[in-house]
């Protein structure tokens, strides 16, 4: 058996979080397919499979990873809208407040 696989585990699943705004349920296949740059498709297709297979642990093992798994920081996209609104209650500051 290959050991190295199994000293090098830790490291791989370092960066692994959950996907709060990729994710269907808890984020745990989007995490996934996110830290392996997987399609998110294809993880999940793979849990759907498990799933049928073996209903029980995989159950068993998503929920834990669900509720271990720290979640990935919420992304803010929203840079320029955000300057505007600033920027329009500078120039006319009695125009918003009462």
């Amino acid at each position: 058996m290959n050991w190295e696989f199994l000293e090098e585990l830790p490291s791989r699943l370092r960066g692994l979080r959950r996907d709060r705004e990729n994710g269907l349920f808890y984020g745990v296949c989007a995490g996934i397919a996110d830290r392996f740059a997987w399609p998110v498709t294809t993880v999940r297709l793979f849990a759907i499979l498990s799933l049928i297979v073996l209903f029980l642990p995989t159950a068993i093992l998503y929920v834990t990873a669900g509720l271990l798994l720290p979640a990935k920081p919420l992304t803010f996209y929203g840079g320029r809208e955000d300057r505007f609104w600033k920027r329009q209650s500078r120039r006319n500051p009695g125009r918003w407040c009462a």
